[in-house]
Parts: C-alpha cells; structure tokens; sequence
C-alpha cells in the first residue's frame, strides 16, 4: 500500500481529471469534498498513527470512537459506505458540539443569544445550498476514496510482483 504522502500526492494530482466530468456550477463542492476527504478524512482515518488522524492534531481524539468500530481495511476501505460513514461521523460530531456549547453558554446565560445566531446560520446556509450542491460534494468525497482504495490496490499488487520477482 501507498504511503500517505504518495497517497496524498497521487490523489490530488488526479483531481483535474474528475473535475472534468464535473459541471462547472459544482466545482466547488465537489473538489473542497475531494481535497477535504484526501487530507483529513481518507480510509485511513481509522489508523491512530496515519497522515489523516495526525492533521487533526489535538482533535484526533475524536475520532477514537471510529477507530474502535471501524478495524482498519475493513468497512472504512469499503466505496461508498466506508466514505458515507465518516461524514456522517463527522456530522454527529459536529452537532455533539453544538450542544456542548449551547450547554456551556447556558451557565454564562447566553445560550438563547447563541442558538438565535446560529438558528440564523443555519437557515441561510440550508437557503444558499441546494440537493445537487449536497449530491456533488458527497460524490467528491466518495471519488476521493475511491482513488485511495484504487492506489492501495495498485501498490499491494506492485508489492506482490516485487516478491515474485526476488
């Protein structure tokens, strides 16, 4: 298998390629999804010690809870569902957070201020994105871990033919 430099390296070198196929009106979210997927939530997400799960820094205790359900090569290697998994992961996370902060600002009594803004927020962003802006970026990430999964395999039979031929 590739290191995480080389798969870092190959993937977004690959990038323009997809990009190709991809409406220009989508660019954005289908490449952010590759680029993000590529450098903070590949396959291997589920090794404590990978390129990914380092990049998190002090946040990759996070994703320890994956990490236990997850083994490596297994579910988290698999398309669609190992990629599907994580952003769904993510977005748990994300509004875990949330409400841990709308609990810490209620001690402070300003929780009804912060869940006013973000109540805001959130109604401007669900205004601005539509399904197809949802569909591409899922489909970016999903093409990002498909060309992990793809160099993985490309590497592990180059590894293979190395030991037949010594």
């Amino acid at each position: 298998m590739a290191s995480g430099n080389t798969h870092d390296f190959l993937n977004l070198a690959t990038l323009p390629i997809f990009l190709y196929g991809v409406p220009h009106e989508y660019f954005l979210y289908f490449g952010s999804a590759y680029v993000i997927t590529t450098i903070l939530l590949s396959p291997d997400i589920d090794l404590h010690h990978s390129k990914p799960s380092k990049r998190w820094k002090i946040l990759k205790w996070f994703w320890h809870p994956y990490r236990m359900f997850f083994k490596h090569r297994g579910m988290s290697h698999f398309p669609i569902i190992g990629t599907l998994s994580r952003l769904l992961y993510a977005l748990v996370l994300v509004i875990f957070l949330y409400f841990v902060i709308i609990g810490i600002m209620s001690f402070a009594h300003y929780s009804h201020a912060f869940i006013k803004s973000s109540d805001t927020i959130l109604h401007n962003i669900k205004s601005r994105i539509t399904e197809e802006d949802i569909f591409w970026f899922v489909m970016g990430a999903i093409v990002s871990d498909l060309m992990h999964i793809f160099w993985d395999m490309v590497f592990s039979f180059l590894k293979k033919i190395k030991k037949l031929v010594k």
